[in-house]
């Protein structure tokens, strides 16, 4: 009776193939069967917004065209002088101008091709030294860093880019001799005076703008170097406290009095120590 209903169920079964094959017969078109290819329904269908391959592919698309006359700093930051009239014969002799004012650093009003330092943010100037030594060439401070001043009178931190300085002019508070003291032993609260003295002065800075403004306060140290002919002098630190060594004279303990950032003082420097001479 089992095996029975075993083979009436697999006739069941079958039947029920037979029929599902019969209907996808008649629901298959006439002719021949064609094998599509690989991917071909993908291709019809138009792509919208295609998926970029990188992120530099992404921005190079979303970049829109120069417009009709604008121009681009070139690679090294020279612009190529055009010859005045624009014809192929035209002589140098007959002028030439300059696509822009400024063919060195960026925001630099001075020339690079006329100052060959080592940094190309160095500007022309002089330094003046308390015991009245003048140098001469490109001042330049820390890398892409202002001068940061504190101010007194509105009691902020100042920043103030070198390149809109005219000067800076230091402005001495205080000076003195100190006397040496040590500790008398190790681990003894004590300290003995050595007989020495050693030089300390207290100073703030005057920074005068190009606008004719006035930043005046402390900086906390920061360095001031000068390039001349591939040497360079420095550092010169422009702190509010600068201590002497034992036995050191007011005199003797150097500082720097002046800075002037100006392409005529510095020939004029470098003129008068070829003569002998210095620029008061």
């Amino acid at each position: 009776m089992l095996q029975g209903a075993c083979i009436a169920i697999l006739s069941c079964l079958m039947s029920a193939g037979a029929s599902a094959s019969a209907d996808a017969n008649q629901l298959a078109p006439a002719g021949p069967a064609v094998a599509k290819p690989r991917g071909a329904s993908a291709a019809a269908r138009p792509a919208s917004n295609p998926q970029p391959a990188s992120d530099l592919d992404y921005w190079l698309g979303r970049a829109e065209p120069n417009k009709p006359g604008a121009t681009t700093m070139p690679a090294g930051g020279k612009l190529a002088v055009e010859p005045a009239g624009g014809g192929a014969g035209a002589s140098a002799a007959g002028g030439a101008r300059v696509g822009a004012a400024a063919t060195g650093p960026a925001g630099s009003p001075f020339r690079q091709g006329d100052m060959p330092f080592r940094r190309s943010d160095a500007l022309p100037g002089a330094i003046e030294l308390s015991d009245g030594n003048q140098l001469a060439g490109g001042l330049y401070t820390t890398v892409e860093k202002p001068w940061i001043v504190w101010s007194e009178a509105t009691k902020s931190w100042r920043r103030v880019d070198f390149l809109t300085l005219l000067s800076i002019e230091a402005v001495v508070e205080e000076e003195r001799m100190e006397l040496d003291w040590r500790w008398k032993g190790m681990g003894e609260p004590e300290k003995v005076y050595t007989g020495k003295k050693y030089p300390m002065r207290r100073m703030h800075w005057r920074f005068k703008l190009i606008d004719g403004s006035v930043v005046e306060g402390s900086t906390k140290g920061q360095p001031v170097f000068v390039e001349l002919a591939g040497k360079v002098s420095g550092p010169f630190i422009l702190g509010e406290r600068i201590k002497g060594l034992d036995g050191q004279t007011m005199e003797e303990l150097v500082y720097v009095r002046k800075i002037v950032v100006s392409r005529k003082m510095m020939d004029l420097v470098m003129a008068d120590k070829a003569g002998g001479k210095a620029v008061r």
